[in-house]
């Protein structure tokens, strides 16, 4: 009897057959999105003494929806994600001659093989070092060629490349490799201050 009524208080919380298991699976889906959001993987210690501007136009904001070793595709990469929807404007964040770019992809999604379809342009600084965007719109490299200013438009975002959303990437190397040092952490001037960035935290261009 005690094992009938337990099942008659058990129909009564879950009167659908499976509905605890729909449950579980969806606890376990939160726990991973969870993870990818918040946990971090190590990259490298090796900070950048420049001053970034934040690339984008001044009195802009955006969100970082990945940062530093984010585990969707920032796995010991120190990279930046900024949410943008298509068709923002992309300037740079520090002056240097262009020295490759891409813009002739309309392909994106989350798989692997989407990583090959980015659109991008290279900056090379000055130091020798390189500042990277990359998810440009197709079409939406402006300029191609020459030498660029510290917060010229040069650019506009999209979703080509591995993503799961429209955003910009950006990054900082001192080669045009993907081990972890040859990355390096970038410091931004923003309305709150001179700022490592951190992922979900949104961030103003002062200037």
């Amino acid at each position: 009897m005690a094992g009938k009524h337990m099942n008659l208080i058990y129909a009564d919380f879950f009167p659908e057959k499976g509905i605890g298991k729909v449950l579980i699976i969806l606890a376990i889906l939160i726990l991973i999105a969870c993870m990818l959001f918040f946990y971090q993987t190590e990259v490298t210690d090796r900070v950048d003494t420049y001053v970034y501007e934040l690339p984008f136009e001044k009195d802009k904001s955006f969100r970082i929806v990945q940062g530093y070793g984010g585990l969707f595709s920032h796995s010991n990469v120190a990279a930046i994600d900024f949410a943008m929807p298509v068709g923002t404007s992309v300037c740079a964040a520090r002056e240097g001659i262009i020295y490759s770019y891409r813009d002739d992809s309309d392909d994106g999604g989350m798989f692997e093989d989407n990583k090959k379809s980015a659109n991008y342009i290279i900056i090379k600084h000055d130091d020798g070092s390189f500042g990277c965007y990359w998810h440009l719109a197709k079409n939406g490299v402006l300029v191609k060629k020459g030498r660029v200013s510290n917060g010229q438009k040069i650019g506009l975002s999209g979703a080509p490349g591995l993503v799961i959303r429209p955003h910009l990437h950006f990054s900082v190397k001192r080669r045009l490799t993907y081990d972890k040092d040859s990355f390096v952490q970038t410091k931004f001037s923003t309305m709150d201050g001179v700022l490592i960035l951190k992922n979900g935290h949104r961030y103003k261009r002062l200037q």
